[in-house]
């Protein structure tokens, strides 16, 4: 089975290694350069991903496609609007386009937990209304209709999962996405922790390594709907998080405190039961083992 990875971020880099590690053909599609340990494990295409071009190298004979490219975050307030429209939807329009073209078998596309939006009642199921209250979940519930209509009209095999809450190690400190990550760089570096709404909205955070037996799952096993959700299936306040960090680093953390935006999900439970089914899906990881794995990582890169 031939993979095609496009975008190679956080999330991309972990199913990379999990591909290699069970020994697939490999080709990526990243505007960043390769990173030196993948040097000559694969094939790697630096390029945006609204290049045909660069797609078509990358999406020949491949029978999974995974699209993981998305240039916003649910935090997003102040974008232009256009732009980020016309680089995610038109964009992943144009990859939908490379993947019937060349005859792709299968395509997994990661989607968020934001498409809902949000829910009187939790855990969320994948028969829940779809309200997203921000660009990127808005983009990504339109990605997931174009998708829909390939699927029902073209016939391809589409797989959409609506990730929760990745952290773990790799992931950016000084980054604009995942609390934990943030979280960790504020406390490391003696920096306030911006949080909203007094601490108490609740995520669904699920450790990488959990989510890319998910995804990977997604990919290559025969039967799997059109819509899953992935998530650990547990609520957890930020302050709780910044609570477990500061415990495990024995740093004291520095918070500031505003009111929550209209962006703010109060709460986000992804209820996992399809997954369980459809992907044989158990995650493993707590979230107190997720961030002190985390941590070592990084005591260890530093």
């Amino acid at each position: 089975m031939n993979i095609a990875i496009v975008g190679a971020g956080f999330i991309g880099k972990h199913l990379i290694r999990a591909f290699l590690a069970l020994d697939y053909e490999l080709r990526v599609l990243d505007r960043n350069p390769c990173p030196p340990e993948f040097a000559s494990l694969l094939v790697w295409v630096r390029a945006d991903y609204r290049d045909r071009s660069a797609l078509r190298q990358v999406l020949v004979n491949a029978d999974v496609v995974y699209h993981l490219a998305s240039s916003t975050v649910p935090g997003d307030i102040h974008i232009d609007i256009a732009s980020e429209l016309h680089d995610n939807v038109v964009g992943s329009l144009g990859l939908l386009d490379i993947c019937l073209e060349n005859g792709a078998k299968r395509l997994v596309f990661l989607s968020s937990a934001s498409v809902y939006g949000v829910q009187e009642r939790t855990p969320i199921d994948e028969r829940a209304s779809t309200w997203p209250i921000s660009f990127h979940g808005v983009h990504k519930l339109a990605i997931e209709k174009y998708l829909w209509i390939a699927h029902r009209q073209r016939g391809l095999d589409v797989r959409v999962l609506r990730l929760a809450n990745p952290y773990g190690p790799g992931q950016d400190i000084y980054g604009r996405q995942g609390f934990v990550a943030i979280a960790i760089g504020c406390i490391l570096r003696g920096e306030p922790i911006l949080l909203h709404d007094g601490a108490e909205t609740i995520r669904d955070f699920i450790y990488i390594e959990d989510a890319i037996d998910a995804i990977v799952s997604a990919g290559t096993l025969a039967d799997v709907p059109f819509l899953i959700n992935v998530g650990s299936g547990e609520g957890h306040s930020l302050l709780d998080v910044v609570c477990v960090i500061s415990e495990l680093s024995g740093r004291e953390p520095v918070l500031f405190h505003e009111p929550s935006r209209a962006i703010d999900i109060p709460v986000s439970i992804l209820n996992g039961s399809l997954a369980r089914q459809a992907l044989r899906f158990n995650p493993q990881v707590s979230l107190r083992l997720g961030i002190e794995k985390t941590l070592a990582h990084l005591v260890l890169r530093s």
